[in-house]
């Protein structure tokens, strides 16, 4: 019996010479090519999240880049599985398709930037899936097949959200050049999905500026009141129904934290796969924290966008090293905790539900948040070669927080009117 009568008695089609390796390994190093590149192109997604003018949008986007963090989760999983060799760093010099996530860093508009990664990568990556799990019959690989499928699916989903968010966008002025320059090399990426992983890289060690990223200075919001100088303390003695407010302003401030951490996202020297899942988990919850500002200011008939936003701390924040940014972020959470707990106290005492739901899923999430720094700091000191200590790191963090941060908000309070908490209040009755 020839060779390939065997294999068709025993099931199974061997493939043309063009065809994909359908080996274990084979399929694993395809996984692995694919989850390289995918995590390359939410870390792009992530970096330009500070500058998307729409409000929606941006918070849709950052969920998109956890979705697509949690899908990559499955194909590392997964590959490991079929045999692929485990590295814990993350090179992003070492990519298939590394061309390509460097020229959509060039996108010169929000609306070039959507049609490069959702209308040309993303259908094109939803296609090579698609002709790829064609291969696929039998039982053999079948534990890789719904883990593909669920990848499609989402690239589908969010494919399906470009076209009508292009379209919100109007997409007055498009860059043809930009356009071209992506599909061209988009047409390349399948191929490049089918070949081995690039050896000998080096890491990278500090942070990435590669084209337009990161974003140095955040968009405010279309149609929000932008407060440069933030919205002030609260003067004591108060009533709850001025407490209440003003920390749901605060919350809606937290889309701040949300974008830096998504630009941290992009910039990160080299790391472990995991910071980078942890780092776009951080970046949505602060996203959603702001939402629970959003939501209570809605409940009190307020209209959030005319209550004042800032993105001064975003703006200082980039300032800093990858590192020290991220010591910022989560040392400022670890001190937060005595006023959490105090405002889901004094809501819980005043019968506000919307607030205590709020606190009490912030309180668990900025925890979360503050393990994340505990065991990402150390890392980055070492794989970036910092040679100040963990102690040290987090000293000048707290250092920053207070000579810097606080002095800059104290300053412009003393010289804005915006920032009168009595003014403010006075504009919460909204339109």
């Amino acid at each position: 019996m020839e060779t390939d009568d065997k294999s068709r008695f025993f099931g199974y089609d061997p493939p043309m010479s063009n065809s994909p390796d359908l080996s274990p390994r084979g399929r694993g190093q395809f996984l692995k090519n694919l989850a390289d590149f995918q995590t390359e192109l939410f870390r792009v997604m992530g970096g330009f999240i500070p500058g998307v003018e729409d409000w929606i949008m941006r918070r849709e986007i950052s969920q998109f880049v956890f979705r697509d963090a949690r899908r990559v989760q499955d194909l590392r999983t997964r590959f490991r599985e079929l045999g692929v060799s485990f590295n814990e760093m993350h090179l992003s010099a070492g990519i298939a398709g590394r061309e390509l996530i460097e020229a959509l860093c060039e996108a010169p508009t929000t609306a070039d930037f959507l049609f490069g990664v959702f209308k040309t990568v993303k259908p094109i990556l939803a296609d090579a899936l698609e002709k790829y799990l064609k291969t696929m019959e039998g039982v053999y690989d079948r534990p890789t097949q719904p883990i593909l499928q669920a990848n499609l699916e989402e690239i589908s989903s969010q494919v399906a959200w470009a076209e009508r968010s292009l379209a919100a966008l109007g997409d007055k002025k498009p860059d043809k050049a930009f356009r071209k320059k992506i599909q061209e090399l988009a047409a390349k990426l399948p191929a490049l999905l089918e070949k081995p992983d690039a050896k000998g890289v080096s890491p990278v060690l500090k942070g990435r500026r590669i084209g337009r990223l990161p974003i140095l200075t955040s968009a405010i919001p279309e149609d929000f009141n932008f407060v440069k100088m933030g919205i002030g303390p609260l003067k004591e003695p108060s009533e709850y129904r001025d407490r209440e407010r003003w920390h749901a302003l605060n919350f809606l401030q937290e889309f701040q934290a949300g974008d830096s951490c998504a630009s941290l996202l992009f910039e990160a020297p080299d790391m472990p796969w995991e910071f980078l899942f942890d780092t776009s988990r951080h970046m949505w919850d602060e996203m959603r924290h702001c939402e629970f500002g959003e939501t209570k200011l809605r409940s009190l008939g307020v209209d959030f966008r005319k209550a004042g936003i800032s993105n001064m701390a975003y703006n200082l924040r980039q300032t800093l090293t990858p590192l020290d940014r991220y010591a910022a972020l989560t040392t400022q959470e670890a001190d937060a905790f005595p006023g959490k707990h105090a405002g889901l106290k004094d809501a819980m005492e005043n019968g506000d539900s919307v607030s205590s739901m709020a606190w009490s899923y912030d309180i668990a999430d900025e925890t979360q948040h503050v393990r994340f720094g505990h065991k990402w700091i150390p890392v980055m000191i070492e794989k970036t070669r910092e040679p100040r200590s963990v102690d040290q790191v987090k000293q000048d963090a707290e250092n920053w927080r207070a000579h810097v941060l606080a002095k800059a908000y104290a300053v412009y309070s003393n010289r804005a009117h915006e920032t009168d908490p009595e003014k403010i209040i006075k504009n919460f009755k909204g339109s």
